[in-house]
């Protein structure tokens, strides 16, 4: 199996910085180029026309302010697109919504495989719940929330029970930990190890992706199992 090539914006990020250490060691991914504003060993948002590397899949994991240059990047470039960057903005989200029909494009509320089992546990749970949901979730002390988990988990139980979910944050950890409990169900993730292997998987399904709307991680895997 020939590698997928990844071009990654915001290489110097959390998530980016474990993803090249994944690279480094497997057989299915690397990661040919990567973009940020201010380091010199890599590409910066005024030299994407200087990129000659090649490159399958875009993974963008930068800034909001670096977005719209991306995304004119992939349509030009004619390559499927992964979105990781947080707080777009609605014109932004209105803009990758209107290019999902002339490239792949994934967004996500969540990208983690086993943060989606609990999702669709939730969602179960509330199918027979009688009470109130409350989604409690307690991440590290710089995290911004509600998380974009908790609103998936909200709006996904809303549009297939009709029912609402409470959502309660907490900032305490040091440590990168994100924890979120509904009742007994509960799901905790570490770090960014983790989630760095789980957009390169995300990468490496987009690939051969046509452009017919936004993917997602219900998505991709409803299609995979066909």
């Amino acid at each position: 199996m020939e590698k997928v090539k990844i071009l990654w914006s915001g290489i110097t990020g959390r998530t980016g910085k474990e993803a090249i250490e994944i690279c480094k060691n497997n057989d299915f991914a690397e990661i040919v180029a990567g973009i940020c504003r201010s380091d010199s060993n890599y590409y910066n948002y005024e030299q994407l026309n200087d990129i000659k590397e090649e490159f399958d899949v875009i993974v963008d994991f930068s800034h909001k302010d670096s977005f719209d240059k991306i995304l004119s990047y992939a349509i030009k470039k004619n390559k499927p697109l992964i979105i990781g960057t947080a707080g777009l903005t609605e014109e932004q989200m209105k803009a990758f919504e209107e290019a999902s029909n002339i490239i792949p494009i994934f967004r996500g509320g969540n990208f983690r495989f086993n943060v989606k089992s609990f999702i669709d546990a939730v969602v179960e749970y509330a199918k027979t719940c009688n009470d109130n949901i409350e989604l409690i979730e307690t991440h590290y002390k710089t995290k911004k929330v509600p998380s974009e988990t908790a609103k998936v988990v909200a709006k996904k139980v809303l549009d297939e029970t009709g029912k609402k979910v409470e959502i309660k944050s907490f900032l305490e950890y040091d440590e990168l930990i994100n924890d979120w409990r509904v009742a007994d169900l509960h799901c905790r993730v570490c770090g960014f190890k983790e989630l760095a292997e789980d957009v390169i998987k995300i990468a490496i399904m987009m690939k051969n992706k046509n452009a017919n709307g936004v993917y997602d991680l219900d998505r991709l895997l409803k299609e995979s199992e066909n």
